[in-house]
């Protein structure tokens, strides 16, 4: 013990400001997406996300003023609520979980969860509200109260998809968490099946800590004269290591994470590399990397040419080319063959865009040995008139509803289309620095609405609503990635930004939305022009699901007025007549056995 305590007092000496308890906290396991079944065939309703944050040290630790988000939240505005007078004690493991009284949930206070998993009364338990994680990949992040940033983090992990009714959970041997197809597993590392679901995992407990190891030493580099430089190191070990680089043997300020990029090399910056690492019981120094310069001259190349950017009149579009030489390029900028005054940077800003500022950017790049140019086009508009029009944040579990995810609709009001690529959206993290970037073009044309969803195929979202019911032609979306999901059961938000937003504020469309309490979408007035109801059969556009009884209207905003024949052919004594309509409406056929007769009969 005393070894212990010693190792982790030569810890803080070394490390000043290192304050006590963090190199001891770790999060141990994530529940991300519950069993909605108990003994497989009786079905439940939602059921909470949770995690665990166990303490591996010999010390007793007050959690008041901690903080804790997912993965596309920061520590300013990150939730200190649930840790608010909760002392962790040496070697215990308290449970934090998403108490979601909007949608029902079973464990809506800490003996709800406590009997749903037939825990020890020792074992603490802290509700929280929001924060739901998505299932499709998300993360924890949690801060001291003395965070400077959000990359200050006590502990921090990250996980893809989960398999539903297992949590996430670390190696015992490498402490690696949530490695692929990692997953609890009942009778493994005193993981055991919930009393009331089908839920496998081991909340309140742990497999203790393990040792840390360096996996992958810094590796040697040389570059050209002004290029970066990234040293890394690979590090396994629970609690999850702190880092400190050092250059030549001295601490570099503010470089302590597991990756350091030394900028604009130059031979001042040339040397021994090195790093400390640490978590409070083990320190390890990994071995020197050597940092040097190319003295062999060499013609420019390119590494990453200026991309074209579409912004609307008023906004500010960055150019910017990366490139390497002997000696160092230099540049020139030109905006439709003519020389721009003082744009002789990497980089060239234009700012308060109007329509006069479309056209061709280029970027001459040269050193002795050679010259190349590069360009990409700006092109300036009117702000665009688009708007979120549909959001289903939550899908029917009656009927075939395997593989259904949220999804979202995107309306396109001007008189113009829009390219949308470079376009972002999240959720109501509201960061484009989180946010989903769209890296093809898709064109939205005038009076045209398209639909993105979530981890789905544009097939598979057809088969859902049913192709008969869709639009020709509808745009249909895929998109996928961590923290994308929306939250049905807290509400939640959509913000969309072109390339040219100059801040978070800066977005084109924004829509917010609360609980989802039924199994239709939130959508679009169009005599009102308000977002936020619900979808109502047959109106402005709504219909039901082919899979479900889903309601929404994806690619309409008002009721086709009139049916869609789909099929007309001749049948065994007759002729069969198909067409497209609304469950909630009355139609006719009518015939006629000459084409000339004015009359039709019915």
């Amino acid at each position: 013990m005393w070894k212990l305590w010693k190792n982790y007092l030569a810890t803080l000496l070394l490390f000043g400001g290192l304050i006590a308890g963090r190199g001891q906290l770790a999060i141990t396991e994530v529940m991300s997406s519950a069993a909605l079944t108990f003994q497989t065939t009786n079905t439940l309703p939602a059921t909470s996300d949770w995690w665990e944050l166990s303490n591996f040290g010999t010390n007793a630790i007050d959690l008041t003023g901690y903080m804790w988000n997912d993965n596309a939240g920061g520590f300013i505005g990150a939730d200190q609520a649930p840790f608010q007078g909760l002392i962790i004690q040496p070697g215990e493991s308290v449970i934090l979980v998403e108490s979601n009284t909007a949608a029902g949930n079973i464990s809506t206070n800490t003996e709800q969860f406590r009997t749903f998993w037939g825990l020890n009364p020792s074992v603490q338990i802290r509700m929280y509200t929001g924060n739901g994680m998505s299932s499709g990949g998300d993360g924890v992040r949690m801060w001291a109260p003395t965070a400077a940033n959000d990359a200050d983090v006590v502990d921090s992990v990250d996980f893809g998809a989960a398999l539903r009714g297992s949590t996430f959970i670390y190696n015992t041997n490498t402490g690696v968490f949530a490695a692929p197809g990692e997953y609890s597993t009942n009778g493994v590392n005193g993981a055991f099946t919930a009393a009331q679901s089908d839920d496998v995992g081991s909340p309140g407990t742990n497999t203790g800590p393990v040792a840390l190891s360096i996996s992958q030493q810094p590796a040697d580099i040389s570059v050209n004269p002004g290029d970066n430089a990234m040293f890394s190191i690979i590090v396994r070990g629970i609690p999850r290591p702190r880092f400190q680089w050092k250059f030549n043997g001295s601490d570099i300020s503010g470089a302590n994470l597991s990756a350091f990029t030394v900028t604009n090399v130059q031979i001042s910056k040339t040397g021994l590399y090195s790093v400390v690492v640490f978590n409070g019981f083990d320190t390890l120094t990994s071995s020197n990397a050597v940092l040097g310069v190319n003295a062999a001259p060499e013609a420019p190349v390119v590494q990453s040419p200026p991309v074209d950017k579409t912004i609307y009149i008023g906004q500010s579009a960055a150019f910017s080319v990366v490139a390497s030489g002997v000696p160092q390029p230099r540049y020139q900028w030109r905006f439709n063959g003519g020389i721009l005054t003082d744009a002789t940077n990497s980089s060239y800003i234009v700012t308060g865009a109007s329509a006069g500022n479309s056209g061709i950017y280029s970027v001459i790049v040269s050193n002795s040995l050679g010259v190349l140019t590069n360009q990409a086009a700006l092109t300036v508009t009117p702000r665009p008139n688009l708007v979120i029009t549909e959001v289903g944040s939550s899908q029917s579990t009656n009927g075939d509803f395997s593989g259904h995810n949220d999804w979202w609709e995107l309306s396109n009001f001007d008189t113009f289309t829009v390219d949308l690529y470079g376009y972002q959206f999240d959720d109501n993290s509201a960061l484009r620095a989180a946010a989903y970037t769209i890296t093809n073009h898709i064109f939205i044309g005038p009076g045209e609405s398209i639909v993105f969803v979530e981890s789905m195929s544009p097939n598979s979202f057809r088969r859902w609503w049913g192709a008969v019911n869709l639009k020709p032609g509808l745009q249909i979306i895929r998109y996928e990635g961590p923290n994308l999901s929306f939250s049905g059961t807290d509400g939640d938000a959509l913000l969309l930004w072109n390339p040219g937003a100059a801040d978070d504020s800066d977005v084109i469309a924004v829509e917010t939305f609360v609980a989802a309490t039924t199994v239709a979408t939130f959508g679009y007035n169009p005599d009102t022009s308000t977002f936020g109801d619900l979808s109502v059969l047959g109106a402005f556009g709504a219909f039901r699901a082919m899979e479900t009884d889903d309601v929404g209207s994806p690619g309409y905003l008002r009721t086709p007025p009139e049916p869609r024949i789909l099929r007309f052919a001749p049948a065994a004594s007759d002729y069969q007549l198909t067409w497209y309509g609304f469950s909630n409406r009355t139609y006719a056929v009518e015939f006629k056995n000459d084409l000339a007769d004015a009359a039709w009969s019915p």
